[in-house]
């Protein structure tokens, strides 16, 4: 397996041109840019990074899913075939978890920009559990949070419910608990020179572990809700 190098010019370069010729010709004629500085080096900065999560956390176990090039324009009205942007997405452990249920860790690039963090978008079953445990122990939920409202290096995303789950709790609570899925996404663009240089595998890897207590929290929720209801029969 390759090292990973840093990425180069050409990433911007193919990022940049598929956004503006989605065709089957230009890729065609640009494939090997795409391969050589798009698809290996993500493929080896997502190992090399899966692999310092995995010392770090020994069950954090599952391999990394790299995205593919094509879309599947089977049921779209965007008959583009390919995508415009690359990422990989780290999901942990591997549990028996629904796969959407769980936290997702991610980077991604397109040609306006590169990206990294954290996402959590379950079902809304799932974002049920995820306030209802808010709830049972609020301070330390803002413990938690208020950690990353401090720190300022990631900004929190995600389609916010028009109904407030609760008028009683603040807004720097509620902006958390109201939405319809959690991202927490830092953003860059191509004057960073980290991009291009091999330490970018440390600086996605301390940002991931900078949110792996908010990582840890969602990912438990699953089986918090279990404990709760087994709980519940026991008693």
């Amino acid at each position: 397996m390759d090292n990973f190098k840093g990425f180069t010019e050409q990433t911007n370069d193919f990022l940049v041109g598929i956004k503006f010729n989605n065709n089957k010709e230009w890729f065609n004629a640009n494939k090997l840019m795409y391969t050589e500085n798009v698809h290996k080096p993500i493929v080896a900065l997502a190992n090399e990074v899966y692999e310092k999560m995995h010392e770090y956390k020994k069950n954090f176990n599952e391999k990394p899913k790299i995205s593919r090039i094509n879309r599947d324009i089977r049921f779209s009205n965007n008959k583009s075939p390919y995508k415009i942007s690359k990422w990989f997405f780290l999901r942990g452990d591997g549990s028996p978890h629904i796969r959407y249920e769980k936290p997702t860790y991610f980077f991604e690039m397109s040609g306006d920009w590169w990206r990294y963090g954290l996402f959590y978008a379950p079902t809304p079953t799932g974002m049920e559990k995820y306030r209802n445990k808010i709830s049972v122990d609020l301070p330390a939920f803002e413990r938690l949070v208020n950690k990353y409202d401090r720190n300022k290096k990631f900004e929190l995303y995600g389609e916010m419910y028009k109904r407030i789950f609760n008028k009683d709790l603040s807004n720097k609570i509620n902006n958390w608990a109201n939405r319809k899925e959690i991202e927490l996404i830092h953003y860059e663009d191509y004057g960073n020179l980290d991009f291009y240089n091999s330490e970018l595998v440390n600086i996605i890897y301390n940002s991931f572990k900078e949110l792996y207590p908010l990582y840890e929290y969602l990912n438990t929720i699953g089986w918090w809700n279990e404990w709760k209801y087994r709980k519940q029969f026991r008693s």
